[in-house]
């Protein structure tokens, strides 16, 4: 699955948009923080540390740290970004 219908759209976190998604690059708070191919792989300076399955969730390390929302956003789940 491609992931390009992210690109211009938000991430949010508990209701708040608290960034967005570039063209290849995500970024929140004003800061790019990853890297995102057009697959869904995600990289924090050049590093792999997750991927977006096709089911629309999204892995960090191995563990569960959001999904895609119905208009394509990412929604990160507050608890994974409190740890």
């Amino acid at each position: 699955m491609l992931f390009i219908q992210c690109f211009g759209k938000s991430v949010i976190v508990d209701d708040n948009v608290i960034g967005y998604i570039g063209e290849n690059e995500i970024f929140i708070n004003g800061a790019k923080v990853m890297d995102m191919t057009d697959d869904g792989k995600l990289s924090i300076k050049g590093i792999d540390v997750g991927y977006i399955d096709d089911d629309g969730s999204i892995m960090i390390r191995s563990k569960e740290a959001g999904y895609l929302d119905a208009d394509n956003n990412i929604v990160f789940h507050a608890s994974f970004l409190s740890k």
